[in-house]
């Protein structure tokens, strides 16, 4: 055991190892890509003993759906604070923005969050990404509310979600591993966006 180890091992709290686990997961994420998710390595640096994790999780795949829905609730909270500090009618390119940028600072999570939302098809996973869309679309049809009915705006709110995959795809493929796309393809992608929908 290492010294960092035994550190981490002496201040964790129990009630909050499932916590712990996921930012262990999110930090070897970052670091070292999905290989570097082995169960032994994320106990090793939450700090807790190999068989702790089966405690809290049944198995790799339920931890990565914990590291999903984490990364779901990252993005939901990273649109909603930009839309809060935005204008009224700037919900498009507020959350836009926020959405691409998450992307592109964190394109591993990323590309974790779908896939356990594709091939897993876990109510939980599912619920986060729900939960997420949710902030998009309120901003949208608040910002389209006086050109456009509800359900029209509703329609164009998954439209936009359903791009904002979309330009991820593109972006993951074609840029190196763990890499996001640029600054300047963000911004010209969002403006693109905004040419065709607001018609500017």
């Amino acid at each position: 055991m290492t010294p960092a180890t035994a550190e981490r091992r002496r201040n964790y709290h129990v009630g909050n190892v499932r916590g712990q686990l996921l930012v262990a997961a999110r930090d070897i994420l970052h670091e070292s890509g999905r290989g570097g998710l082995s169960l032994r390595a994320i106990a090793d640096r939450a700090g807790v003993a190999p068989g702790t994790v089966y405690y809290h999780y049944a198995d790799k795949a339920a931890l990565l759906s914990g590291l999903a829905i984490d990364g779901f609730r990252q993005l939901a909270d990273a649109m909603r604070e930009a839309y809060d500090a935005g204008p009224p009618d700037g919900g498009l390119r507020t959350t836009g923005m926020a959405y691409l940028n998450f992307l592109r600072e964190k394109p591993e999570l990323y590309e974790l969050m779908y896939d356990a939302l594709d091939e897993g098809r876990r109510e939980d996973v599912t619920a986060a990404e729900a939960e997420a869309f949710a902030v998009l679309r309120q901003a949208i049809m608040a910002e389209f509310a006086a050109v456009h009915p509800p359900e029209v705006a509703h329609k164009i709110a998954e439209a936009i979600w359903a791009w904002g995959r979309g330009i991820a795809v593109v972006a993951l493929s074609r840029g190196d591993r763990g890499c996001g796309p640029k600054d300047e393809a963000v911004e010209s992608a969002v403006r693109g966006l905004e040419a065709l929908i607001l018609r500017r």
